[in-house]
């Protein structure tokens, strides 16, 4: 552990899971260089190709349990660096009240990992929302659509290569038997209303 982080208000039980966790993974976690955040719990790095194998131990292990997947999305790295995206992923153990940010690169050529659908139920809809605004695939979904966008949407708008200008091309009504009913509506008159100026007597 660097002297920064020593330095810094670590709680303990961090210090150990961080230990229990090198113990566990050795090399297959990949160290990140320091942040800000790493006082409010701890961040590695996992290659593409290990990714499943790691979440199965770190829901399953005993020693680490962490049975609830609250968030998954993605950062684009657009022009800055190579592998373009970044998926992060945001793990808690509710047995322990352990926090654990995994972050995963993937190459723009294919921006394709693992599904963890069958690990964490939750990961059905984030997952969806992800391939939806960032059009990151998860291999093993089983039901990988869109959540946000109609299914005619074309790209990924949260994208930094998404034209902020773009059209989107014209669909077809989704249910054509169903008209406009507002002409058919039957509006009373509009009448005038009598007014009296507050505390005036009548005369």
């Amino acid at each position: 552990m660097s002297a920064a982080v020593e330095n810094s208000a670590i709680p303990e039980v961090q210090i150990q899971l961080e230990a229990t966790l090198q113990a566990e993974f050795g090399d297959t976690l990949l160290a990140l260089p320091s942040h800000r955040w790493l006082e409010y719990g701890l961040t590695f790095g996992v290659r593409r190709e290990d990714a499943l194998q790691v979440f199965r131990t770190l829901k399953d292990d005993p020693k680490l349990k962490f049975n609830m997947l609250i968030d998954v999305t993605c950062v684009d790295w657009l022009d800055k660096r190579e592998p373009r995206f970044d998926m992060i992923y945001h793990l808690l153990s509710l047995d322990f009240l352990h926090r654990l940010c995994i972050r995963i690169e993937v190459d723009e050529d294919k921006p394709e990992v693992d599904s963890v659908r069958t690990l964490w139920p939750t990961a059905n809809f984030l997952e969806r929302e992800v391939w939806d605004m960032y059009g990151v695939s998860f291999a093993g979904h089983g039901d990988l659509r869109r959540i946000l966008m109609y299914e005619e949407f074309v790209g990924h708008p949260l994208r930094k290569d998404y034209p902020l200008r773009g059209k989107q091309p014209r669909v077809p009504l989704r249910v054509p038997e169903l008209r406009n009913t507002a002409p058919d509506m039957v509006r009373s008159e509009l009448v005038s209303l009598p007014s009296s100026r507050r505390g005036q007597q009548p005369s």
